[in-house]
């Protein structure tokens, strides 16, 4: 929201030697569930010339919805995909040409990352506009987002990629959830989740841990330590995938 983008950025001053002087911090609202938007506010960055170094996306949404497209005009897709996966490669894509000029490019997207199922049906309901269910939409972003991933590193050879799971966080995450379970959510926060600066601590490994840099695709566990757990059908649906991937994408690009 405007609001809290406006208090990361005073906050972000404050910490800034000299008071943020000689330091430019800025706020930019951005729809995620509409991928033009997304492409507008990747040609704006690049068109302004400013260095990017790192891409950290959270965006997300935690629903009991069945599939709920986004309207035509913001690009059709289910809201669940639109946020967690589509929204996320385009951005990388998009902004990949500039991390690339960067010395130490990084990419890090926060999700499932070593800890969600394969989606089997990626061949024949990509989209999962015929076969909805709140597990398929679950397992197919996190399962998009390890190929898709893996191919922008591909594409982009000297910008690291990482796609991490941040284990169970006591944050507001959930508040689209019925209230009894936002409530037992609530309960499992606090019993067994960690502070939202702790999480963040473990997930920042990920942009200036040396081991992670200079290029390549990781996926990383909630201590943000590289894990090689890629589901099963990683190698046999990378192709599809990402062919499908592409094709979402390149009215965008």
């Amino acid at each position: 929201s405007e609001a809290r983008g406006a208090a990361i950025v005073s906050e972000l001053r404050a910490r800034a030697p000299g008071g943020g002087a000689d330091e430019k911090f800025d706020f930019a609202a951005l729809d995620a569930f509409s991928l033009p938007a997304c492409a507008r506010f990747a040609e704006e960055v690049s068109a302004s010339k400013r260095p990017v170094d790192l891409l950290v996306m959270t965006q997300g949404m935690a629903t009991f919805q069945g599939y709920t497209p986004t309207p035509t005009e913001k690009g059709g897709l289910d809201e669940k995909l639109t946020l967690h996966y589509f929204s996320r490669i385009l951005l990388a894509r998009k902004l990949a040409p500039l991390l690339s000029q960067s010395s130490d490019g990084r990419v890090l997207t926060v999700l499932s990352g070593g800890v969600h199922g394969p989606y089997a049906g990626y061949a024949t309901d990509f989209d999962l506009r015929g076969t909805y269910s709140l597990k398929k939409a679950a397992d197919a972003a996190g399962f998009y987002m390890d190929i898709g991933f893996e191919a922008l590193s591909a594409e982009h050879p000297s910008v690291a990629v990482a796609h991490a799971a941040p284990g169970i966080v006591a944050t507001s995450w959930g508040t689209e959830l019925p209230g009894a379970v936002r409530a037992l959510v609530r309960v499992l926060q606090g019993a067994l989740g960690r502070s939202h600066e702790d999480c963040g601590e473990f997930m920042f490994r990920a942009l200036y841990n040396d081991k992670l840099g200079g290029g390549g695709f990781h996926l990383l566990d909630e201590f943000g330590e590289a894990t090689g757990q890629r589901t099963a059908l990683h190698d046999v649906a990378r192709e599809s995938v990402w062919k499908d991937t592409q094709a979402i994408l390149a009215k965008y690009m």
